[in-house]
Parts: C-alpha cells; sequence; structure tokens
C-alpha cells in the first residue's frame, strides 16, 4: 500500500514532473513563439518602420524638393518683386532725386534770385548809407575844418598878437639894452674924451710952460748972448761977424723949436676936436636909439 501509495506518489510526482516539464516546454515554446513573434512582428516593425522611414524620408525629401522648389520659386518671385519693387523704387527715387533737383533748381534760383534782391538792396541801402555817411562826414569835416580854420586863426592871431608883444618887448629891451650900452659907450667915450681933452690940455700946458720956459731961456740966453756980443764988439770987430753967424744959427734953431711947439699945440687941437666930434656923434646915437625905442 505504502509502495503503491510511494508509486503513486511517485507516478503522481512524475506525471507533475512532466507536467511542469511540458507545461515549462509549451511555456519554453511559448515563449520562443512569442520571442519568435516578437522578433518577427520586431522585424516587420522595424521593416515596417525602415519603410515608413523611408516613405517618410521620401516624402520629407519629396516634400524638401517640393518646398525648395516653392522657395526656389518664392524666392525668384521674391526677387523679381524685388527686383520690379527696386526697378520702381529706383524710378521713384530718380523721379523723387529729379523732382527733388527741380525743386532745389527752382529754390535755388529762387534764392539766388531772394539774394541778388536782397544784395542789390543792400548794395542800394549801403550806397544810400555811404552817401549819407560820405555827406555827414563831409559836413563833419567842414565843420571840423571850419572850427579848425577858426582855432587856427585864433591862434594864428594869438600868436601874432604874443609874437608882437613879444617882438614889442625885445625890441624894448633890446633898444632899452643899446640904449644902455649906448650910454655906457657915451659915457665911457665922454669920460674917455674928458681924459684924453685932460691929457692933451695937460700935455699942451705942459709943453705951453715947456716953450714958455725954452723960449724964456732962450731970450735970457740971446740977451746974454747980444750983451756978450756987444761987449766983444766993443773988444774986437773980428769977432762980430762970427758971433752973428751964431747968433743967427741960434735964431733958427730957436724958430725950428718954436714950429716944434705949435706943431704940437695944433695936434693937441685935432685930437680935442676929433674927441669933440666923437662924443657928438655917441650923443646923437644914443637920442636916435632913444627916440627908437
Amino acid at each position: 500500500m505504502q509502495a503503491k501509495t510511494a508509486l503513486a506518489e511517485k507516478k503522481a510526482l512524475a506525471e507533475k514532473k512532466a507536467a511542469a516539464d511540458k507545461k515549462a516546454a509549451a511555456e519554453k515554446k511559448a515563449l520562443a513563439d512569442k520571442k519568435a513573434a516578437a522578433e518577427k512582428k520586431a522585424l516587420a516593425d522595424k521593416k515596417a518602420a525602415a519603410e515608413k522611414k523611408a516613405l517618410a524620408e521620401k516624402k520629407a525629401l519629396a516634400e524638401k524638393k517640393a518646398l525648395a522648389e516653392k522657395k526656389a520659386a518664392a524666392e525668384k518671385k521674391a526677387a523679381a518683386e524685388k527686383k520690379a519693387l527696386a526697378e520702381k523704387k529706383a524710378l521713384a527715387e530718380k523721379k523723387a532725386a529729379a523732382e527733388k533737383k527741380a525743386a532745389a533748381e527752382k529754390k535755388a534760383l529762387a534764392e539766388k534770385k531772394a539774394l541778388a534782391e536782397k544784395k542789390a538792396a543792400a548794395e542800394k541801402k549801403a550806397l544810400a548809407d555811404k552817401k549819407a555817411q560820405a555827406e555827414k562826414k563831409a559836413l563833419a569835416e567842414k565843420k571840423a575844418a571850419a572850427e579848425k580854420k577858426a582855432a587856427a586863426d585864433k591862434k594864428a592871431l594869438a600868436d601874432k598878437k604874443a609874437a608882437a608883444e613879444k617882438k614889442a618887448l625885445a625890441d624894448k629891451k633890446a633898444a632899452a639894452e643899446k640904449k644902455a650900452l649906448a650910454d655906457k659907450k657915451a659915457l665911457a667915450d665922454k669920460k674917455a674924451l674928458a681924459e684924453k681933452k685932460a691929457q692933451a690940455d695937460k700935455k699942451a700946458q705942459a709943453e705951453k710952460k715947456a716953450l714958455a720956459d725954452k723960449k724964456a731961456a732962450a731970450d735970457k740966453k740971446a740977451q746974454a748972448e747980444k750983451k756978450a756980443a756987444a761987449d766983444r764988439k766993443s773988444r774986437t770987430p773980428t769977432k762980430v761977424n762970427s758971433r752973428l753967424q751964431i747968433d743967427s744959427q741960434q735964431k733958427r734953431d730957436s724958430r725950428t723949436e718954436l714950429l716944434t711947439v705949435s706943431v704940437s699945440l695944433n695936434t693937441g687941437k685935432i685930437v680935442a676936436i676929433a674927441s669933440i666930434g666923437i662924443l657928438a656923434s655917441a650923443i646923437l646915437l644914443s637920442a636916435m636909439v632913444f627916440i627908437a625905442g
């Protein structure tokens, strides 16, 4: 029983094991099938994904190409539009530039005309101002010249008056100095003349006295000689002739001395007369200077 039980248990165990192995094999198979199916599916999915990817890439490429073509067409169109716009813009700018140039030329012409008119007006005004200024300057210069002339005339009159006064003062001073000099000279001449006259008078007096003394001596000598001759005459007649000759010689000498004294006296008179003439001239000159002053 126990063996049967054990066999049964063993059988049951073997069956259980076989069932477990079968189950494990089935599970393994199922797992392998599942894995193969999964791999097949994965391969199919991969293929499908690759095909899908290739299709997508093809589509993307086609879309990209189309997009590129579209973009190129758009860019071409945009370039054409841009070119047309640029040409239009250039034309507009050219037209605007031409209009601007025409406007600028018109404005420049207007400004030039305005400037010319302004310049003409300014020149006209400047000419008028210059004329007014010249007239004002001429009037001022005329006035200044008149004032200058008046001042010059006044100064000339004052200078003339001052010069006349100065000249009169100088003439008066010169006349006074001349008079003083003439008076001094006249006084000196008068003094010199007086001294010369006194000297001449003294000399003449001395010469006159000397002549009188000489004459008295000569008379005395002649008288003595006459007396001696008379005495000799009474003594010797021969000696009378000789004595007469001596007397004649002495008389001639006496006459010569008298002539010399007379000439000296005449010289003194001439000097005195000349001194008086010089003194009179000096007095006359002083009187003329005094009258002129």
